[in-house]
């Protein structure tokens, strides 16, 4: 079975947190970004190797912004 981990479209996040919430092994987390302490928006980040691939994440989302996608075993 191919391993599958979630691919975030930024450009359309509303920065929610439903998703982080929803993950049952607390793999993603909300990362800050922003200048001077200053934040302009915080966004989904998968946390380490934690992501077990169940799509959690992406059933959750209600703007429908993440997908789930192959992982490339070349690229390990």
């Amino acid at each position: 079975m191919t391993k599958k981990h979630p691919v975030f479209d930024y450009l359309n996040c509303v920065s929610c947190g439903i998703c982080a919430q929803a993950c049952p092994v607390s793999a993603l987390e909300m990362r800050r970004e922003g200048k001077s302490g200053k934040y302009r928006n915080v966004f989904p980040e998968t946390a380490g190797d934690g992501c077990i691939g169940c799509g959690m994440c992406a059933r959750a989302c209600p703007m429908e912004v993440i997908t789930m996608e192959e992982e490339d075993d070349d690229a390990r």
